[in-house]
C-alpha cells in the first residue's frame, strides 16, 4: 500500500539522519523489519532520556540564576 511505503521510507530516514552516519540507506533498507523497529525503539529512548537530561540541566541553571546570594559580610560590632 501507498502509505506503508511513506512509513517505510520515514523510518529509515529516521534511523540513517538520527544515527549520525551509523548506518546507510542500503543497510536499513534490507535490515528485517523486526530489527528495524528494535532500533528505531532504541532511538526514541536514548532520544527521550537525552531530552530528560538536557530539561533537568536546564532547570538547574534556572534555578541557581534566579535567587542571587547574599555577600558574606559581618556587621561591625
Amino acid at each position: 500500500m501507498p502509505e506503508d511505503k511513506v512509513r517505510i521510507h520515514q523510518e529509515i530516514f529516521h534511523l540513517i539522519y538520527n544515527s549520525n552516519g551509523g548506518f546507510t540507506h542500503d543497510e536499513v533498507y534490507a535490515m528485517p523489519v523486526f530489527l528495524r523497529y528494535f532500533y528505531l525503539k532504541m532511538l526514541i529512548e536514548q532520544k527521550e532520556i537525552e531530552n530528560k537530561q538536557a530539561k533537568s540541566q536546564e532547570s538547574d541553571m534556572t534555578s541557581k540564576s534566579k535567587s542571587p546570594s547574599r555577600p558574606n559580610i559581618k556587621k561591625p560590632m
